[in-house]
């Protein structure tokens, strides 16, 4: 029942708003299956959020991602706003307006359209800050994301040598804390897909697929790939087997694909060079990879791939985490 979820779960409160993201009500109310429908369950949730959310703040829902809205689903949401005391801002919806106008049927909710910002607003018809609204967003989900990748370090009883890599830490990060974490999970991926979306469009690039080289990175990869239509694969070490003299696996060429690497946690870059070696026997190339937090600056794997991370882990500890390269002397 959608009553049962905290609005803590399915909303952020800052100071002059309540954000949310649809897709990501979707995904709490009828699971993975169709993520660019808006259905009934998933208004039940908003609707829950206009109800609890103060007349002072605006509701911000970012629809991005949602292509279609079931012909019932907007009923309990209009019935919230008819008395036109709280407003609701659709962003990234505009797209959509046809859809609200429908859907609005016998409800007085006000509706007005602002095309030039790709919004909606519904209720209350005071003035809306567009700019306001997303440098707001900006540096509050800067900051959910610090605190919950910071979060995922764990400390280790004394300082030792981390696998795969010549760095000697104090502790390691753990994205297990995030993965067995339902709402910190579906939060941080829908952070993910919103930069992998805006890595895709400025790199210009298609055929895009996928890939994860852990079991760690896996479910980043999948959700990511049903958030944006985008084929994923997960390789182990060095490719889908487990022995490396088998070498069948790459008799099936795929030219032209551009591989995005999706990852948790980077610190020498090894998974991703396995991941682009890989590729590059099968006749496709990787130049690109995405991940939670990355140790150093993307400067230095420049000449390997272009990485974007969500955080640097230089800073989200604040002190905390110690790594120096190891020195066999």
């Amino acid at each position: 029942m959608v009553i049962e979820h905290k609005l803590s779960d399915i909303s952020f409160s800052s100071t002059s708003y309540v954000y949310t993201r649809a897709q990501v009500l979707t995904w709490i109310a009828n699971g993975t299956s169709l993520l660019n429908i808006f259905e009934q369950d998933a208004s039940e949730l908003l609707s829950k959020i206009i109800h609890e959310t103060d007349l002072g703040k605006s509701i911000v829902a970012n629809f991005n991602g949602i292509t279609n809205i079931d012909e019932h689903a907007l009923d309990s949401v209009f019935a919230e706003l008819n008395d036109n005391t709280k407003q609701l801002v659709i962003i990234n919806g505009y797209g959509l307006v046809d859809a609200f106008m429908r859907l609005k049927k016998s409800s007085t909710a006000n509706i007005n359209t602002h095309s030039e910002s790709n919004a909606i607003v519904i209720g209350n018809s005071r003035a809306v800050d567009f700019k306001n609204i997303e440098n707001e967003r900006i540096v509050f989900f800067k900051q959910f994301i610090k605190v919950n990748l910071a979060e995922t370090f764990i400390e280790f009883s004394e300082p030792k040598r981390l696998c795969s890599t010549p760095i000697i830490a104090n502790g390691e990060f753990n994205s297990n804390v995030i993965l067995s974490n339902p709402y910190k999970f579906k939060w941080i991926s829908v952070f993910l897909s919103d930069r992998l979306e805006q890595l895709i469009k400025d790199q210009k690039l298609s055929n895009v697929k996928l890939i994860s080289a852990s079991l760690r990175g896996a479910p980043f990869a999948a959700i990511l790939g049903l958030f944006n239509n985008k084929e994923f694969e997960t390789i182990d070490h060095f490719g889908p087997r487990h022995k490396v003299f088998d070498f069948d696996f790459v008799t099936k060429k795929e030219h032209g694909i551009n591989y995005i690497y999706i990852g948790d946690f980077v610190f020498g870059g090894t998974e991703i060079k396995i991941a682009k070696t890989y590729i590059e026997m099968k006749g496709s190339k990787l130049e690109h990879a995405l991940v939670l937090g990355s140790l150093f600056d993307k400067d230095v794997f420049e000449n390997d791939f272009n990485l974007e991370s969500l955080s640097s882990l230089q800073n989200i500890t604040e002190g905390k985490a110690n790594f120096k390269l190891f020195n066999n002397d």
